[in-house]
């Protein structure tokens, strides 16, 4: 049983501050607003018990954006704060962003968490770690599975069959990854139209990865390549889909970079317009 943590002898976070607050098998992230207040997705925020285990689903889907007390938010397990050295809000700015989104109901537990949230607040991106390493280790555990045991069992099998069954496994595997991968790349509330256009493209990108994956299994055996037999298919939506939106979010970030020097250049053609008409005068 973990120590009970009294919140009210730890010193008060600064205002703006991106709060961690330790769960048995996960942490629960908060922004603190001052006066002993924070601001937080309360979808998986408190402990759970055994009881809770059939009320899973809806303590994931029908989180909101709440304001609570530091008390309820760390429910008893303390909490510390995690540093943002490039922070692009901090303070009441940060805090002004978590007030907007107050009352959203729209959490997602691999796009739209809590870290998500406070990350989005503060750094103005949606990231989430904690997600990225569980992607991984599905993904990881599915081609273990698929490597140690479909590609052995296939190499016993008459041709045709083992096309069949390769291909087939593939189906599968590709379908979890591409499961995750669309989970990742839900549209929630609070992000921006070019966010949820990238991310729209994404998951287009994800479900063509999936629906060539048994050919790229088939067309592997036919060649004789085991990495193609084993690894490629698997990963083929997670490499479609984060693809495609990495290529949609580069080149919005080429327009707004080149928008910002053009404004940059015209004020400062405005600036040495005024001057000369200053000297004129």
């Amino acid at each position: 049983m973990s120590e009970i943590i009294d919140e009210s002898k730890i010193q008060e976070p600064p205002v703006g501050a991106h709060l961690v607050s330790p769960r048995t098998a996960f942490n629960h992230h908060g922004i603190y607003i001052g006066r002993g207040r924070v601001i937080h997705y309360s979808g998986m925020a408190r402990t759970l018990s055994r009881k809770d285990i059939l009320k899973l689903p809806g303590l994931i889907r029908y989180g909101c954006v709440v304001k609570t007390s530091i008390k309820k938010f760390c429910d008893g397990h303390g909490f510390r704060v995690v540093e943002h050295p490039r922070a692009k809000f901090t303070g009441e700015a940060a805090v002004e962003r978590a007030k907007k989104r107050l009352y959203e109901r729209s959490y997602y537990l691999y796009s739209n968490n809590c870290e998500h949230f406070v990350n989005w607040c503060i750094d103005d991106t949606f990231k989430s770690p904690a997600v990225t390493r569980l992607l991984i280790g599905f993904a990881l555990i599915g081609f273990l599975l698929h490597a140690l045991g479909i590609v052995k069992l296939t190499r016993r099998l008459p041709f045709g069959n083992r096309l069949l069954l390769s291909g087939g496994s593939a189906l599968i595997g590709s379908f979890i990854v591409a499961h995750f991968t669309q989970s990742a790349l839900q549209p929630a509330e609070g992000i921006r139209g070019r966010e949820r256009r990238n991310r729209y493209f994404g998951r287009i990108g994800s479900w063509i990865g999936f629906a060539l994956s048994p050919l790229f299994a088939v067309f592997g055996i036919r060649k004789k390549w085991t990495l193609s037999e084993s690894l490629l298919p698997f990963f083929l939506p997670l490499l479609f889909g984060m693809t495609t939106y990495g290529a949609f979010r580069l080149n919005d970030t080429v327009k707004r970079n080149a928008l910002r020097k053009k404004r940059v250049r015209l004020t400062e053609l405005e600036a040495i317009q005024k001057i000369e008409n200053s000297d004129e005068e």
